[in-house]
């Protein structure tokens, strides 16, 4: 695990809960109400981000674009609580070997009309190391969109959010990524908690200031 970690910039763990525990956390993100509308424009990024070594970056007049559905109760609820404690953060410390203390959440719906994704990115400045967890209760088509994108020296891999699925990125590695919008003929919204960790002595970055940490 560790090695695909360092290799290829992150590891998936699949049917990383027990069933009981998968089905009350799948409940919690469904039949959350608080979801609230998230529209990213952000100007200048991809001057940050510039790659020069790769002809398919978006180039550093084009906006960094995201738009999806954040809900704050889920993270307040004590079955995500578990889930992060017992089953996420041990794996984080495992593949940074010990070196975060720090962890920031989000839970996220993105709408299957086609008009929830986000765009090419890096994500080293929110941390050492993240995570992504796939809560839905059904199992995901290749057609439906959604899909995770990671690039690495002019290639690209492709990960299904398929139901209990677990991936730990590497930021560290500075992995671009990006999701497409989820497809209208989709048959389920697609569900997912995200977050991120710091390293012992770095500072807190501004974007955790609006954000829930821990």
């Amino acid at each position: 695990m560790f090695s695909d970690y360092e290799k290829n910039g992150y590891v998936i763990i699949d049917d990383l809960l027990p069933e009981h525990m998968y089905n009350k956390i799948n409940d919690v993100c469904r039949y959350a109400k608080d979801y609230e509308e998230v529209t990213q424009i952000r100007q200048g990024r991809y001057e940050i981000w510039k790659t020069e070594n790769d002809k398919n970056f978006p180039t550093a007049d084009e906006d960094y674009m995201a738009h999806m559905w954040d809900s704050k109760s889920i993270l307040k609820h004590e079955i995500f609580e578990q889930v992060f404690e017992d089953y996420i953060k041990p794996r984080m410390l495992q593949l940074t070997e010990n070196k975060v203390d720090r962890f920031m959440h989000q839970a996220n719906k993105y709408q299957n009309d086609g008009k929830d994704f986000i765009r090419l990115h890096y994500d080293d400045y929110m941390g050492l190391c993240g995570y992504i967890f796939y809560v839905n209760d059904t199992q995901w088509k290749y057609d439906w969109g959604g899909l995770l994108h990671f690039t690495k020296d002019n290639k690209i891999s492709t990960i299904l959010p398929n139901p209990n699925r677990l991936v730990i990125t590497n930021h560290g590695a500075r992995i671009g990524h990006w999701v497409t919008p989820t497809n209208t003929w989709a048959l389920a919204e697609r569900y997912v908690l995200t977050g991120f960790s710091l390293e012992q002595d770095r500072e807190l970055p501004e974007t955790w200031r609006k954000r829930i940490d821990g």
